[in-house]
This record gives C-alpha cells, sequence and structure tokens, in this order.
C-alpha cells in the first residue's frame, strides 16, 4: 500500500529534440552536469502526465535523483526509474482520493492533465477541433501556455483573409512538396537541393500571409483551451535565439488523435518523406468567427487572488479542465498553506522550497516539482532561499 497523504517528487520524462530543442531545460533543473544530459538537447520534459513516475526520494538535489530521457514515440511507455512509483499505481490504489471527488467523476481514473517544459523553435500550421465536438477520430484538446522568455507565434486567421485562396495556397504548396519528396525518394533530385527547392516555394506561397503573427513576450498568457482555432509556434532565431519557452497545460491526449495540420514548413526526412497533412479537416474544423480568430481572446491577465507581506498569489489561467497559479514567496522561510479537495502539482519557477503535508516534507528546487493527492486534505509551501517563484496546477 502506497502512502496517499505525503507529498512525492515528479521524476521528469525529457525528450531529446536534436533540431529543435536545447539546454534552457537542463539548465533551469541544475542538471547540466549529469553525463546523462551532456550535450543533449531537451526540446520538451513532462513534468505531469498519466506516465509520470514519483521518486521516494525527499530532495531534487539528491545525487540519486534524475530524470528519464525519452523520445516522442516512448515518452507514454511505462518505465519504472530507481526508487519510484508509478503515478498510475497511486491512482489506482484509490482513484477518488488521489485524483480528487470531482476530477474522478469527470475524467475517470487516470490522470487527464499533461503539463510540459518546452523549449521549441517553430512547428506546424495546426488546430484542434472545437470544444464540444463529437467526432468519430478526432478529439478536442484543450491547451494553454504561459510563456517563461519572449517568443514569436501565430494565432488566428487575419481579419479579411480570403479562406479559399489561404486553403487553394496551402494545397498546391503541399502538392509540390510531395512531388519533390518523391524525386528525392527516387534518387532524381538530391536531399540538398531538394531543401532549396522547397526553401524557395514557402517564400513564394507565404501562407504567413493569411494568419496572425504574434511576439509574445515573458510572462505572456495564451489560453487555447476553447479549441477550434489556428495555433502555431514560430522561430526568429536573430530575435528570440531561444526559441519558444513555455509552461503548457493541456488536457492528456495523443498528436495523432487531435493535431489537424496544414502546413508543415517543409519539413522533409532524408528519404523524402513528410507528415501527413489534414488540410481539408483543417478548413472544415477551423472557427472562421471574427471574434475566434482575434488573438486578444485568447490572451489572458493575472488576476490576484491573495496578498500578503510574505507572499502573493495570481491567478494565471482557469478553464473548466485545469487551473493555473503563480506562488510568489518574498521572504526567507515565508510559507502558504491550502487546505485541498483535489491533487496539486507544484513545480518550482525559481528558488527553493519545501512541500509538506502531515505526513512527509520534501524539498523541491528550480525546475522541479512535487504531486499531492487530495487525500492529503492540506499542504504546505514553504520558501527556502531568498524568494522562490511556484506554479501551482490541478
Amino acid at each position: 500500500m502506497f502512502d496517499l497523504t505525503r507529498p512525492y517528487l515528479v521524476i521528469p520524462k525529457l525528450i531529446e529534440q536534436p533540431t529543435w530543442g536545447g539546454e534552457y531545460i537542463v539548465k533551469n533543473k541544475q542538471w547540466q552536469a549529469k553525463p546523462e544530459f551532456a550535450s543533449t538537447k531537451i526540446g520538451q520534459s513532462y513534468e505531469l502526465f498519466n506516465g509520470s513516475n514519483l521518486s521516494l526520494l525527499t530532495h531534487t538535489q539528491e545525487t540519486a535523483f534524475t530524470g528519464e530521457l525519452t523520445n516522442t514515440k516512448e515518452v507514454g511507455s511505462a518505465t519504472l526509474a530507481a526508487s519510484s512509483i508509478a503515478l498510475r499505481q497511486l491512482i489506482d490504489q484509490s482513484p477518488p482520493e488521489v485524483l480528487g471527488e470531482q476530477a474522478f467523476t469527470q475524467f475517470g481514473p487516470t490522470m487527464y492533465l499533461l503539463i510540459k517544459f518546452t523549449q521549441a523553435l517553430g512547428n506546424s500550421f495546426q488546430l484542434h477541433i472545437k470544444d464540444g465536438t463529437k467526432h468519430l477520430k478526432w478529439k478536442t484538446k484543450p491547451e494553454s501556455w504561459y510563456y517563461f522568455e519572449p517568443g514569436i507565434i501565430t494565432l488566428g486567421v487575419k481579419t479579411g483573409a480570403d479562406w479559399s485562396q489561404y486553403q487553394k495556397v496551402v494545397t498546391d504548396l503541399n502538392n509540390q512538396i510531395l512531388a519533390i519528396g518523391k524525386q528525392v525518394a527516387t534518387g532524381r533530385i538530391e536531399y540538398g537541393k531538394a531543401q532549396e527547392e522547397v526553401k524557395t516555394l514557402i517564400a513564394n506561397y507565404n501562407p504567413w500571409q493569411y494568419v496572425n503573427v504574434l511576439h509574445t513576450q515573458k510572462d505572456a498568457l495564451i489560453d487555447l483551451s476553447p479549441c477550434g482555432i489556428h495555433h502555431s509556434w514560430e522561430e526568429d532565431t536573430a530575435k528570440y535565439p531561444l526559441g519558444n519557452v513555455l509552461y503548457e497545460l493541456q488536457l492528456d491526449v495523443m498528436d495523432d488523435e487531435a493535431t489537424i495540420r496544414s502546413f508543415d514548413k517543409g519539413k522533409m526526412a532524408k528519404d523524402g518523406s513528410t507528415r501527413p497533412l489534414q488540410i481539408e479537416e483543417y478548413f472544415q474544423f477551423i472557427d472562421r468567427t471574427p471574434r475566434a480568430n482575434d488573438p486578444n481572446t485568447y490572451i489572458r491577465n493575472t488576476l490576484p487572488i491573495t496578498d500578503t507581506e510574505n507572499y502573493t498569489l495570481n491567478r494565471l489561467m482557469h478553464t473548466k479542465y485545469y487551473t493555473l497559479d503563480k506562488l510568489d514567496l518574498m521572504t526567507r522561510y515565508g510559507s502558504y498553506t491550502e487546505s485541498i479537495d483535489h491533487f496539486r502539482h507544484v513545480f518550482v519557477k525559481s528558488g527553493k522550497v519545501d512541500v509538506s503535508t502531515n505526513t512527509q516534507t520534501v524539498t523541491v528546487s528550480a525546475g522541479h516539482s512535487a504531486f499531492i493527492a487530495a487525500a492529503a486534505k492540506e499542504y504546505s509551501v514553504k520558501n527556502s532561499a531568498d524568494s522562490s517563484v511556484v506554479l501551482i496546477s490541478y
């Protein structure tokens, strides 16, 4: 039997991305000296999801505490790290006591929340079907972004854009890229030459002319939980050398069940293959109303909750699926206590804190997190640095 009342350190699963990852995540976790992460570009760290493992250690700076290195195909596979238990095991023991009665009723006996720490360059033009839409293949995937650093994105289709022309542009562009890919596959054109031709095609067609391009500031809050709208991460290595560094909350739904793409920015493997697009479905499911395509619809402002001399608590995001709060501890040994009937995930953005329940205390340093089951009923976060910033999700 597992103790449902103690806090557990979460063992992150780090995804190597040689083409678009970086060092930000590993440095934030203070793991740059660990040999398993040396010279490794990390694109995402899964901070909490149904495949998470929970450490039985009590301090993230213990030598034995480390992450699991994986990839996008294997990240969901069941693993068991040293001195750990699987989150699934904890939930299976008593789903309502771990998740909370409301979460168990709404989502069943599983961790429905997926929290990612991401450093990414550009990704595809995409959307998730509108929240509430029922479809045999596609599932909705509400998600929200909290930017740790400035970045660049596209969000919504431009006011006055010609939808038919937009669809024709991405369709024709894709057909020509596929034709070039076939030439690579049959050896009629070298891969390097093919990349040059694709780059020229993209510049000529310019799909960005139809969508809103936004420069996101540090601490920007983007709530895409309504779904049904266009979005993508972009890249400008001169202005934003780190790419897009953000903290993501979303429902734990696989990309192949939720992500509909219209343009993949010319990505092509050396054998000429490309990722399949769903252009017709993109234009079938996209919400074309002006409000849905106005970026301001999805930009959120911080909502103050509590302000004391020791800490401030602000709400960053609240949807019908998840909530994200930010706790700023301004004084050494200042503490925050909360009664709960729903699990909590506590991520330390900066500083160091002690997370305690009635039965156990764990020390969590920057870049790491703890999980508290609903059965704990109450937990506290005590600052052990000059100041700490903590993100609380549930």
